[in-house]
């Protein structure tokens, strides 16, 4: 990938492993990337059949349930589409400000984002702004980000692929290095005193 190229990388991750998309996140502040966007939580209910989930922006923390709590023997869709509406409204304006993220992190791309709808718009608007985008998708929504992604895409199977990928983008920021140079430094002064 050279400088300046668009990054838009789906990570595929199996169904109920989706937490490791908020990890690349962890991964890409301590890097010293300023990343935003949404993740989701699954947290399960002992007198429910399915989790709950909620969304978490992470420009400000803030929590957005977005299963609807529609009794314990529910089966089908639980989503509250006006929650993910709201969710994608906020990860929309952080693409608005003067200041764009480092890194855009999406926990998924799925269904609802195929057929133009949840975080699409942000995505888009994180590519034509030219904010790098890593999103997470499963097996079976590969090939629909593959057509929206228009050979811009790049799709990511193994973690380390991901993590080099947000090593290669700090570096290219300068991070890295600034981020190494402080820890050696306080690693130095930390000699200096024992002394």
């Amino acid at each position: 990938m050279e400088e300046g190229d668009p990054i838009l990388a789906a990570f595929v991750y199996t169904p109920g492993e989706g937490a490791v998309v908020g990890r690349f996140a962890d991964g890409a502040r301590a890097a010293g990337l300023a990343v935003s966007g949404m993740i989701q939580h699954d947290e399960s209910r002992p007198d429910r059949r399915r989790c709950d989930m909620t969304l978490v922006d992470l420009g400000s923390g803030r929590r957005i349930p977005l299963s609807e709590d529609r009794g314990r023997d529910t089966r089908g869709c639980r989503m509250d589409h006006a929650a993910l509406e709201e969710a994608a409204g906020l990860a929309l304006a952080a693409l608005d400000g003067e200041r764009l993220p480092d890194l855009l992190v999406l926990s998924k791309f799925g269904k609802r984002e195929i057929e133009g709808r949840g975080f699409r718009q942000v995505v888009e608007k994180a590519v034509e702004r030219g904010v790098p985008l890593l999103v997470g998708v499963t097996a079976e929504n590969v090939e629909g980000f593959r057509a929206f992604g228009g050979g811009l895409e790049t799709i990511l199977d193994d973690p380390a692929t991901v993590e080099a990928l947000i090593a290669d983008l700090a570096d290219r920021r300068g991070l890295l290095d600034a981020a190494r140079r402080g820890v050696e430094n306080r690693v130095a002064g930390i000699a200096c005193r024992d002394r």
